[in-house]
C-alpha cells in the first residue's frame, strides 16, 4: 500500500466541507445495532464528524458507476484502535460510500470498505471487509486529491490508496476486494490450524494438520501474488 497518495484532510476542497457533529446514538439506532456495538461506540469513540461531502456539485465531477456522493467521516478516538463493527454500523446508516479518517493523539489512519449497490436489490448495499492504512502523521501524505474524470473513478482511486494489495492485470475493484476477503479467510484458517497443531498430541493427526496448513499457505501465496 502506497500511503503517499492518500490526501490529507486539508486536500479536500473547502467547497465540500460539511463539518457536522453526528450524535453517536443516532448512528447506532439507525443501524439497529446490538448492545455490544452500542457499547463500542461509548468506549472507543469520542466524537463523529461528518467532515466532507464529495459530490458533483462540490467537485465538478459527474456521477458514475452508481457513485453519486462520497462522504468523509472523521472519528476522534478514545484509544488507538477501533472495532470494525463501529464502522459497519455507520456504513449501514449512510447509503453512499464513506472514507473514514480515524484521529488519535495527533495521528491519522484511513479506513474504508468497498460499498456498492447490490445487483440483486438496488435498494440495498453490499459492503466488503475493511481496509486501513498504518497510522500517519499529518505531513506524511501528499497535498492533492487523486485525479479522476468522474465520481466513480475518484472513489476507486481513494480506495486503491488504502487497499493493501495492488490489482492484478485487468482485475476490477469488486474482484480485487473479493480476493482480499478470500485471503483474509485463508489467513484466519491457517492461524486456527496452527493453534490446533500446538494442542494436538497424536502424531498422525499432526501430520494431517501440517499437510492442510501447507496447502493453505500455498493458497495464501497465490492470493497475494
Amino acid at each position: 500500500m502506497n500511503s503517499s497518495i492518500i490526501p490529507p484532510p486539508s486536500a479536500f476542497p473547502k467547497k465540500a466541507s460539511f463539518d457536522r457533529v453526528i450524535p453517536k446514538s443516532r448512528i447506532y439506532e439507525n443501524a439497529n445495532s446490538s448492545a455490544r456495538v452500542k457499547q463500542l461506540f461509548v468506549d472507543q469513540v469520542e466524537r463523529i464528524r461528518w467532515s466532507y461531502k464529495l459530490s458533483p456539485t462540490t467537485l465538478n465531477l459527474p456521477a458514475s458507476d452508481g457513485v453519486e456522493e462520497i462522504q468523509v467521516f472523521t472519528i476522534d478516538l478514545r484509544e488507538d484502535s477501533l472495532k470494525h463493527e463501529v464502522l459497519l454500523a455507520i456504513d449501514k446508516a449512510i447509503p453512499s460510500p464513506i472514507i473514514f479518517i480515524l484521529n488519535y493523539n495527533g495521528k491519522l489512519r484511513y479506513v474504508a470498505a468497498y460499498k456498492r449497490v447490490s445487483e440483486a436489490d438496488k435498494s440495498k448495499r453490499v459492503i466488503s471487509g475493511y481496509f486501513e492504512t498504518e497510522w500517519l502523521t499529518a505531513d506524511s501524505a501528499q497535498r492533492e486529491m487523486p485525479v479522476a474524470l468522474n465520481m466513480g473513478g475518484l472513489y476507486q482511486a481513494l480506495l486503491k490508496s488504502i487497499i493493501p494489495l495492488a490489482a492484478r492485470r485487468r482485475e476490477n475493484l469488486p474482484d480485487l476486494t473479493a480476493r482480499i476477503d478470500q485471503l483474509r479467510a485463508a489467513e484466519r484458517e491457517a492461524l486456527r490450524i496452527e493453534l490446533r497443531m500446538t494442542k494436538e498430541k497424536h502424531f498422525k493427526r499432526k501430520v494431517e494438520l501440517n499437510r492442510m496448513l501447507n496447502e493453505l499457505r500455498r493458497e495464501i501465496d497465490k492470493l497475494k501474488g
